[in-house]
């Protein structure tokens, strides 16, 4: 791992800007990027829409389901998953060129990818030589290396000054919570700071990179989120006692975690203060939840309501409760991610 940890900081020093040439487009902001069947040939392909569920536009044309759309941080640019079934690809569209919504770059196998808070990089899980990691890819050469330990590692994620990775590591023979500082290239780079009978996954940072929260899930896959330091102290269980939950995400403002949980009898959204207290229910009997993102003003959640054989994305106002259905319910709409 030194010797990519090396690497990585040495790409970092040298790294210069770059133009591409562009056919721009105008979208108005904030959008919604999500992926729906609503297609002719019936794949899951990636959409956008604004904030109030108009200017519907289909920016992913492939022969393939399309998964999992992120926005880059200057939100021009969209990284998603595709797959054939066997396997999974990652593809990168630029929004202010129309030529990639049909030839979209395509940026390695893998899943899961997340870009850097610059920018610059790209993060994802990759099966390569045996090997399931944790890869970086530079945008600007395409050159990727592994960063994680070696194990099976999942669900990684930057820290917001892009100096740190979050991951979980099954290196121990059980999924741990480990953090791993780029800039440190020797062996006290990697640090565990969540451990125990259970799988730790779903890592993330607050905002300001002093908290971290995550989701334990026990033998029978029942999942417990959990709040603590970055240094993995001061540990609360946010949803003890709760049913299962996970896919816990700070507020952009952190000052709130919402997290899924299936205490109801269906996976709802709650959140609480990032002290644990104050918890409340923010969506009631819309269908499952799995994947939702919080809105730059930390006031709304997008979210996926999945029923039985249709999905739609929706919008909830976190004071008041209100739900806005923002697709209707003809297609399955899924994976919402908003721009901020």
């Amino acid at each position: 791992m030194r010797k990519y940890l090396i690497i990585f900081a040495f790409l970092i020093a040298v790294q210069t800007l770059y133009s591409q040439s562009s056919v721009k487009q105008n979208f108005s902001k904030p959008l919604i990027a999500f992926s729906s069947d609503a297609t002719p040939n019936d794949k899951q392909q990636i959409f956008i829409m604004d904030a109030a569920g108009d200017g519907v536009k289909e920016v992913c044309f492939k022969d393939l389901d399309c998964y999992s759309p992120r926005f880059s941080p200057d939100g021009k640019k969209i990284v998603f998953c595709a797959t054939n079934i066997v396997s999974d690809f990652i593809y990168m569209i630029d929004l202010e060129d129309s030529s990639t919504f049909t030839f979209p770059k395509f940026v390695d196998g893998g899943t899961d990818p997340v870009f850097s808070p610059d920018g610059k990089y790209l993060m994802y899980r990759s099966e390569k030589m045996d090997n399931n990691a944790v890869y970086i890819l530079d945008i600007q050469s395409d050159d990727s290396f592994p960063i994680s330990d070696g194990s099976l590692s999942t669900h990684a994620e930057f820290s917001p000054d892009g100096n740190k990775v979050i991951y979980s590591s099954s290196m121990n023979d059980n999924f741990d919570l480990v953090v791993l500082d780029l800039n440190d290239t020797t062996d006290n780079a990697q640090k565990t700071i969540a451990n125990s009978k259970d799988a730790e996954i779903y890592g993330t940072f607050s905002p300001d990179g002093k908290l971290t929260a995550y989701s334990s899930f026990d033998i029978n896959y029942r999942g417990t989120v959990h709040i603590c330091s970055s240094e993995g102290k001061n540990n609360i269980s946010v949803s003890k006692g709760m049913g299962s939950s996970y896919n816990p995400k700070f507020s952009p403002d952190g000052t709130k975690l919402a997290f899924v949980s299936d205490k109801s009898g269906n996976f709802e959204i709650y959140v609480c203060n990032v002290d644990g207290t104050d918890l409340k229910r923010v969506t009631n009997k819309n269908g499952n939840t799995v994947e939702f993102d919080w809105s730059a003003d930390s006031q709304k959640i997008v979210f996926e309501s999945m029923k039985e054989s249709v999905s739609s994305i929706n919008i909830v106002d976190i004071a008041s409760g209100s739900v806005e259905n923002l697709t209707g319910e003809k297609a399955n709409n899924i994976n919402p991610c908003i721009q901020k």
